[in-house]
């Protein structure tokens, strides 16, 4: 017999095992990484100009027979940079596509960088768990969410990203995790 949120808890697990230790607890971030090298402006201008293009999708996941969504919780649109290249890794052990249990708590950085904070796209999940971002500009981004919810024990789900690149006025649709 499987557990209770069998499927949810392979998936996370198998992703965590692939991303390593980087993502069991607090990071301290080494002098000369990406992440305590500030962000130039120059390298994230570009996202913040209007674009044509979108980018919709939905978080949900599906444990123990329940769908659970992303309702409430923040959808993000995250500029490609080296500062957010070495993040996503540091969360999700990798900068295409990951997830990272709940059960394991955030990953805490020595500080955010006010650059890679104020450039961020934020919104709120519908309660079907959808979101959407208009005027997108041509270039790649990290599309972030969190599906959570109350288990027996412990809050179960987790947070998820993948990586989107966006170009000639389209829509981009993405389904996390």
């Amino acid at each position: 017999m499987k557990p209770a949120g069998w499927p949810w808890t392979v998936i996370l697990g198998t992703a965590l095992a692939v991303g390593g230790c980087a993502q069991l607890g607090a990071l301290s971030t080494p002098q000369g990484s990406a992440l305590s090298t500030p962000i130039a402006p120059a390298e994230i201008d570009w996202a913040r100009k209007p674009g044509t293009n979108s980018v919709s999708g939905t978080a949900i996941v599906k444990a123990g027979g329940t769908s659970h969504t992303c309702e409430g919780q923040s959808a993000n649109l995250i500029p490609d940079s080296a500062y957010a290249r070495a993040r996503m890794a540091a969360i999700f052990g990798n900068t295409t596509r990951g997830t990272r249990a709940a059960s394991l708590g955030p990953v805490k950085f020595e500080h955010d960088d006010p650059l890679y904070v104020s450039s961020l796209r934020s919104t709120r999940c519908d309660a079907a768990g959808s979101f959407s971002f208009a005027r997108v500009p041509d270039g790649v981004w990290y599309v972030t969410s969190s599906v959570k919810w109350q288990g027996p024990a412990q809050v179960e789900g987790g947070s998820m990203m993948q990586r989107v690149d966006v170009r000639g006025g389209r829509l981009v649709k993405v389904a996390l995790p």
